[in-house]
């Protein structure tokens, strides 16, 4: 029986196909990269952190989850610079770092409790970035 935290974490994590959609329907083939793989490796870190946290897998999602997570955070401030209007590149600016500095508040203060609204916060950030610049 899955605990509801870890029913929360899991059903969060839908919120990451949202990027994926806007990055394959504005054309944005690099983003689509880092957007799919961070839903994709999300789900499966987040289901062997419940099933097995002392496995193999479970390192290894996390590692590749991490290094998506931080090629499209870096990306999204690449592509607001490059792409979005010049008065909106502060407010995408200060909401992408605001995502980022939860993550960590969140991590350290109780992960079970915030990281699945960072599941949600992250992925309508950068929505709203490929939105805003189309």
């Amino acid at each position: 029986m899955i605990r509801r935290d870890n029913f929360i974490m899991l059903s969060s994590s839908l919120f990451l196909v949202l990027p994926v959609i806007f990055a394959a329907v504005y054309g944005e083939r690099l983003y689509l990269f880092f957007a799919s793989g961070i839903f994709i490796f999300s789900l499966f870190y987040h289901w062997f952190q419940i099933v097995n946290p002392a496995s193999f897998y479970f390192r290894l999602f996390e590692g590749a989850d991490v290094l998506f997570g931080i090629g499209s955070f870096l990306y999204m401030y690449y592509y607001v610079y490059n792409y979005n209007r010049t008065q909106d590149r502060l407010i995408f600016y200060i909401l992408l770092s605001l995502a980022i500095l939860f993550f960590w508040w969140g991590r350290r203060t109780n992960y079970n409790k915030f990281h699945p609204w960072f599941h949600v916060v992250a992925p309508v950030i950068s929505s709203a970035i490929l939105i805003f610049a189309h």
